[in-house]
This record gives C-alpha cells, structure tokens and sequence, in this order.
C-alpha cells in the first residue's frame, strides 16, 4: 500500500473507531497518485477535476460516497437530476436510486465534454508509473532549484521524502508574488499562496523533465535579472 493510502486508511479507521464519518478532499491526489477509496473504507470523498484529470478550466467537481451508505445519506442540495423520475413531475422530491441521488443539477455538457477526453487518457495508464514520474518530476525540480538558485534566499518547504509529498512543490520567497507574475509573463505558470509561498504543480501524464528543466532556468533568470522588480508586478491581481 502507498504511504498516502495507508496514512489515508489509517485516519479514516480512527475516525470510524470513535464512531464518526470521514470526508477526504483528493483534489491534489485524484489523477496523480494511486488511491483506492473501496480499499481503505473511505466513507466520503469530493475533488476537482480540472487538475491532475485535465478537465480544464469550468469542469466539474466529484463526489464519492460509500456503497455502504449512498441509499441512506440525504443530499442537501436537491436537484431537477438527481430526482428518481425526473420527467414524472411529482410534487414531491423523490432522489433517484445510487450515486445518481447527488446530482444537484443539470450537468453543463461542455464541461463533461472535455473532461471524459481527459479521462480517456487513463483508460491505459498504470497509476503507479504515474506515481513514479510524479516523485520524479518533483525531486528534479528541488534539487534543481537548489542547485542553480542558490543565494536568492529560497527555501524549499515541500516534504523531501516522497512520501510526504504530493505533485507539487511549494517554495518560501519574500517576493514571491512578483517573482510568480514575472514567472507567468515567461510561460512559467505556477501560483501564489499568502504570505510568502510560490507553488508549482507538475502534472505527470504530460509534464516532462525538460519542461522542469526550463521552468528552472526561467526562475534562475528571473531571480538573477531582478526582472520581478518591475513595477507591473507589484500589483495584486485577483487570481494568484
């Protein structure tokens, strides 16, 4: 079993041992790790699918729940979809039969139209070789970073065993918004998390080593040139 699948079970049996449910968020592990929710008794999961899925920007998030409890959980938010008979137009809300019983509306078809072209992709994917290219992407990305970046005060706070860690890696940098936009402006898009973190996410299906390479070497420029001193930079966009 993997170390996060096993930390995964392991928490959920504490929670179930004192009698309580556990929700897990995979947002940052679906499509980047192997986990296997029937396995480790999960009773609920919810994520995103717009990352490691490569649903794209507008796709749909997902709900996993329990074959153990999916008759007997109510769903809060009722919708048109989720009703047994939705074509029957009952005056009472009756959910439909298994997970169906969670849509809460009407599916943006758009949406789903990408996303099942970027699960396609995993029909014929080993997870664990997915899982072996992401602890690999990531450790190139560090020791890189350490190597060519050194002096410019940053410091890595990703867990270096792999472990820990999942697909991306966080940096401290007390300009790191200003180095992120200036990284952005050069085809290095990473993001930025309040006070000082940079992160950058490495999605193993299609990111390569030379991708990790460049992305260094852009960084090590940017830091070297002082580029992210501009005045453009210092402002505050709404994403970060």
């Amino acid at each position: 079993m993997f170390p996060a699948v096993k930390i995964l079970a392991e928490i959920t049996a504490a929670a179930h041992r004192v009698g309580a449910l556990m929700i897990w968020d995979l947002s940052h592990s679906t499509g980047a790790m192997p986990i296997d929710l029937s396995a480790t008794d999960v009773d609920f999961a919810v994520g995103c699918t717009y990352k490691y899925l490569n649903g794209g920007p507008g796709a749909p998030a997902f709900t996993y729940v329990s074959g153990r409890l999916v008759s007997t959980v109510s769903q809060p938010l009722s919708g048109w979809m989720g009703h047994k008979e939705p074509f029957a137009f009952s005056l009472h809300y009756q959910p439909a039969d298994a997970i169906r019983r969670f849509v809460c509306g009407t599916p943006q078809i758009l949406s789903l139209a990408c996303l099942q072209e970027g699960l396609t992709i995993f029909a014929d994917v080993d997870m664990r070789e997915v899982r072996a290219k992401s602890i690999a992407l990531t450790s190139l990305f560090m020791e890189l970073v350490e190597r060519e970046c050194a002096g410019h005060g940053l410091e890595i706070v990703t867990p270096r065993m792999a472990g820990q860690r999942g697909s991306h890696v966080s940096i401290a940098c007390a300009n790191g918004y200003r180095v992120i936009r200036a990284l952005a402006d050069r085809g290095v898009l990473g993001d930025f998390r309040a006070p000082d973190l940079m992160r950058f996410g490495f999605t193993p299906l299609y990111c390569s080593y030379v991708d990790v390479i460049n992305a260094v070497r852009t960084l090590k420029q940017v830091l070297d040139d002082a580029s992210w001193r501009e005045e453009r930079y210092a402002t505050v966009l709404e994403v970060t």
